[in-house]
């Protein structure tokens, strides 16, 4: 599975609630770059890294606009909702080798 493939499927399960499932997505040794204000924050381990997409807001929803595909890259603007927070937009890559995430980098736009 290529990375479009990858992530199309990933967003379908985590935006339907099966977050496990999104997770299992994700290679072992999977890294997430968070970015908040001025600062970032690193997981690494598909523990961690699914453990932020588990613990997040029941009916948390992540929506693809854009996509850029440059290969095993998947680049896109994100929706995210969360019930009773406002709407964010964020930037997000996705780094997929061999139908597994092993990157992801979200940052604010």
């Amino acid at each position: 599975m290529g990375a479009v493939d990858t992530m199309e499927v990933f967003f379908e399960l985590l935006n339907a609630g099966d977050r496990e499932a999104a997770v299992a997505l994700m290679d072992e040794s999977t890294e997430m770059r968070v970015h908040v204000g001025d600062s970032a924050q690193t997981l690494r381990g598909r523990d961690r890294v699914g453990g932020w997409f588990l613990r997040g807001d029941k009916g948390l929803k992540m929506i693809p606009g854009d996509v850029r595909d440059t290969g095993n890259m998947y680049e896109t603007d994100l929706v995210v909702i969360r019930p009773g927070a406002p709407t964010q937009h964020i930037d997000a890559t996705f780094r997929v080798e061999a139908g597994r995430i092993t990157a992801i980098n979200l940052a604010p736009r």
